[in-house]
């Protein structure tokens, strides 16, 4: 049984495409945990960055708001966290990115099995 040009040419676009699926997870996955992984990391440290901030200001006697203003200050750090981290956070999860996935890689199970390691 021969095969023709064209025949064997799909068959290598097949090969080259499934090997291209076996690096990145399917229907962007990949993506999704990059960003998960950036929200994460940068969310963490622009958190902990602004706590530090906070608490090396004092607090003013005669305007301070007392619990409700603690509790909205800590949403409003939440926020800016989550926002800085979105936008300048591929600074600090690049570097550390390839090392996540290369771990993810070797917990992956048995092929057809899928877990969600970000759950």
């Amino acid at each position: 049984m021969s095969t023709s040009p064209v025949s064997a040419t799909s068959q290598k676009a097949f090969e080259v495409s499934q090997l291209q699926s076996k690096q990145n997870l399917p229907g962007g996955q990949d993506l999704q945990t990059k960003e998960a992984f950036q929200d994460f990391v940068a969310g963490t440290f622009f958190k902990m960055m602004l706590k530090s901030l906070r608490s090396t200001q004092g607090e003013v006697a005669y305007i301070g708001g007392g619990q409700a203003e603690q509790s909205f200050r800590g949403q409003l750090d939440q926020q800016i966290a989550e926002d800085l981290a979105r936008e300048h956070g591929d600074a600090f999860a690049a570097p550390l990115y390839p090392n996540f996935r290369s771990y993810l890689d070797k917990k992956q199970p048995a092929e057809g099995v899928q877990l969600d390691h970000l759950a």
